[in-house]
């Protein structure tokens, strides 16, 4: 993974989040909602959700792609052991995040797990979406009773948005409030259920619905 890092110093945090909005643009929108902080968490955690999840889409050769899980399990250890971050622009982030105690590194050693069974089993329901979302929800707050609900919901938006399903999923009490933003987006798997392909217009529409009565 040579070519894909670089010697920073300081984390460019518009570029990580201008690239987060291009690849990921449903949870871009629902973070837009999160207080300053906690939306640079969860840009933080998508950035590197996307490095996980593209070497699915870059890589054909198991061997190459357990290589690029490798590299980012040794780069969340060595931030966890207090080391300097590796100079990929998506570690900085994850090094401020876990300083300020928003992002957890087991969390994330978590999802490269998963990521890598998906991999090597070649089934991308295995993804972990579900964690992501917890992931998600913990960064706005530790503590809730929706958890349950984030990996059923979860399942269903992530099928539904590979076009792999067709069922709209279950029906789920309104996500409380301060979990909002962590799972508005959510709401598009009716869209997507539907066979539509939502424009940025609808999926704001639609979000913003979300977050305004906790239907998702």
């Amino acid at each position: 993974m040579s070519n894909e890092t670089r010697p920073l110093t300081k984390t460019p945090w518009d570029e990580i989040d201008k690239r987060v909005r291009r690849v990921d643009e449903d949870r871009w929108i629902s973070s837009r909602f999160a207080p300053a902080q906690q939306r640079r968490a969860l840009t933080a955690l998508y950035a590197f959700n996307y490095e996980l999840v593209r070497v699915q889409e870059a890589v054909s050769e198991q061997p190459l792609g357990l290589i690029r899980f490798q590299w980012w399990r040794e780069a969340i250890n060595e931030i966890d052991e207090g080391r300097p971050a590796r100079g990929h622009d998506v570690c900085l982030a994850i090094g401020e995040e876990v300083a300020a105690g928003r992002l957890k590194t087991g969390a994330l050693q978590k999802l490269v797990d998963g990521y890598q069974t998906a991999f090597v089993d070649q089934d991308r329901t295995k993804e972990p979406e579900g964690w992501v979302a917890l992931t998600a929800a913990n960064i706005l707050i530790p503590v809730h009773n929706w958890a349950e609900e984030i990996r059923g919901v979860s399942a269903a938006y992530a099928a539904a948005r590979r076009k792999s399903g067709h069922a709209f999923g279950p029906h789920v009490s309104p996500a409380p409030k301060p979990l909002r933003p962590a799972v508005a987006h959510f709401r598009l798997r009716k869209l997507y259920c539907e066979g539509k392909v939502p424009n940025a217009l609808s999926k704001r529409f639609s979000i913003m619905k979300a977050m305004n009565t906790g239907e998702v």
